[in-house]
């Protein structure tokens, strides 16, 4: 793992106009503040300025980038941000997972552009994706990957089902 070559964390979106078409890894960090209200209990170790919040892979980067920029059903990153800021899923179209209205998009769209980082590496061995990204969040532990290591990825998880739920029984 020390000897990839990390890209210079950006602003969300200059980061995501930079990734190649290739495959790689990414790591998303927090570079502003979390809103007062988000779900996040006070026994929990904070989110702060800086933190390394979540880790992905892809096999085309420039691609796995278009999903966070776009409908919460493609990426499982935008529905655990939208469920800890309380926006509000509902059941849209063939999608197995739900997305929020539109202007909710939109609001979680404006939040991680003001509010994200990235960072990403192109692998020179793709074959080993799989295992350098769980390497990465088995040592790094990002709290918004819902792998269940920690009380914080627990919690993600947990708000994440239940928002799921909701939409489901709110599917009219």
């Amino acid at each position: 793992m020390d000897d990839l070559k990390w890209s210079v964390t950006a602003p969300e979106a200059a980061a995501w106009q930079a990734m190649p078409f290739a495959p790689g890894l990414y790591k998303v960090f927090l570079t502003g503040t979390l809103p007062k209200d988000v779900h996040w209990p006070a026994e929990l170790v904070p989110l702060k300025r800086g933190d390394l919040i979540y880790v992905g892979k892809a096999s085309n980067l420039r691609g796995r980038a278009r999903h966070h920029a776009v409908q919460t059903s493609k990426s499982t990153f935008r529905r655990s941000l939208a469920a800890l800021l309380g926006l509000q899923a509902q059941w849209h179209g063939r999608s197995a997972h739900p997305r929020l209205t539109d202007p909710d998009e939109e609001i979680l769209s404006a939040w991680m552009v003001a509010n994200l980082g990235m960072s990403f590496c192109v692998l020179p061995k793709p074959e080993l994706m799989a295992e350098l990204e769980e390497s990465m969040r088995e040592e790094l532990l990002p709290p918004l990957n819902r792998d269940g290591r920690t009380p914080e990825q627990l919690h993600v998880s947990s708000m994440a089902a239940i928002a799921h739920r909701n939409a489901l029984r709110d599917k009219g």
